[in-house]
């Protein structure tokens, strides 16, 4: 029994992680503005190849007001690639992400996701030819946030991890493995009394 309680709530801490990336400069308590513009914000997709939410909104006094924030201005990867013997080569391309923004009324939701996460595997017995290394970086450096209003508002921003399919398996298996060992547990006691 222990050991599907166990389980089960290590897929549910996963689930609820919170991400890790460094994402628009002090939103987290609103940030006010006037004149349509907010301010420059530098942000981050983060390098981790998992799915993320960011949702940007108004205060209640402005609920028809609408947001953007425009999508990532600067991007590179880097891939190192081994030369097969002991020696290494990087080869530079343009990184990969998605970027959907919907706008509502009150409320921006975007959802990103690095194609790519980074990593380093590279050894001097790395074959040659292989990409033994990669480092990927998407971000917004200095793009302006703005809303569709000259009036101050104040706009807040939180981001969350999107759960994996094979998280939300975990959490299902966990939770059903500690279901099914109360059953077994409280019919055991009923056969013991009886």
């Amino acid at each position: 029994m222990r050991l599907g309680i166990v389980l089960g709530a290590v897929a549910l801490l996963s689930i609820a992680a919170p991400a890790g990336a460094v994402v628009l400069n002090s939103c987290a308590s609103g940030c006010a503005t006037d004149f349509g513009i907010i301010f420059n914000v530098d942000y981050t997709v983060p390098p981790d190849g998992l799915t993320y939410r960011w949702d940007l909104w108004t205060d209640p006094a402005n609920p028809g007001v609408t947001i953007n924030l425009p999508s990532p201005n600067e991007n590179f990867a880097l891939t190192t690639v081994s030369n097969g013997d002991g020696t290494f080569h990087q080869d530079f391309s343009g990184a990969a992400w998605t970027w959907a923004e919907t706008i509502d009324p009150g409320h921006t939701t975007i959802i990103t996701r690095s194609v790519g996460a980074n990593y380093n595997n590279c050894t001097g017995s790395t074959p040659l030819g292989v990409a033994c290394a990669a480092s990927y970086n998407v971000w917004g450096n200095g793009v302006t946030l703005t809303v569709s209003t000259l009036s101050p508002v104040t706009v807040f921003f939180a981001q969350s991890l999107v759960p994996e399919p094979r998280s939300w398996a975990l959490a299902i298996l966990g939770l059903g493995a500690a279901g099914a060992m109360l059953r077994r547990q409280r019919r055991a006691r009923a056969l013991a009394t009886a």
